[in-house]
């Protein structure tokens, strides 16, 4: 062989040492980079969730502070519509009873209902019927009579100044009170009733 072809063929193995080295450092070289990458994303994901949890849990308590607000105004809107619909209806309430009381079959139905749930209620002696001082004589008989056929004769009318409307029915220390003001008396009840009532319409 000659030297110049053994020359060349050093050449040549010299070479390919080198392009195969050159391979494996280049392979290491990008394992080592991919690592390298892989390890600073987890970092920078770990520095940034370590970054974010307080603002989100901040953020998270303004949120639900925000809507506690939210839902306390408009539950104390919902009561001052309530309580201005109540104030309204008070009045109104007032003026039908009035009203039922003026008119005398009306009237009349209310001084029996009553006097019946005092019949259930109250003993059979000393009955008063207190009333307002311009009820009718002629109905004022008819309910003396009603009493008499249901066995309380002895009841006793009374006219009463401060009366505008209904009766009440007075015997011994009990007192069954179908006036006016009686069955406006518990107003916290009745206004319950009236919002029952109007939670029920359409």
């Amino acid at each position: 062989m000659k030297p110049g072809q053994q020359a060349l063929d050093l050449l040549k193995i010299a070479e390919d040492y080198r392009v195969g080295r050159c391979r494996v450092l280049l392979a290491q070289a990008r394992d080592e980079t991919r690592a390298v990458l892989k390890a600073a994303h987890r970092a920078a994901r770990r520095d940034l969730r370590a970054l974010l949890t307080p603002e989100r849990d901040r953020l998270a308590g303004a949120i639900a502070a925000a809507e506690a607000r939210l839902l306390t105004r408009r539950r104390l809107c919902e009561q001052r519509r309530v309580a201005g619909m109540l104030q309204l209806a008070w009045p109104r309430l007032e003026q039908a009873l009035r009203a039922r009381w003026e008119a005398p079959a009306a009237r009349a139905a209310w001084v029996t209902h009553h006097l019946a749930i005092a019949l259930a209620a109250l003993p059979a002696e000393n009955w008063v019927i207190q009333h307002p001082q311009n009820w009718p004589a002629a109905e004022c008989e008819e309910a003396r009579q009603w009493l008499q056929a249901h066995g309380r004769a002895g009841a006793r009318f009374a006219p009463d100044a401060g009366l505008r409307a209904g009766i009440r029915v007075a015997c011994h220390w009990c007192t069954l009170d179908a006036s006016l003001e009686g069955l406006l008396a518990d107003r916290a009840q009745i206004e319950g009733w009236l919002l029952q009532y109007l939670a029920q319409q359409p």
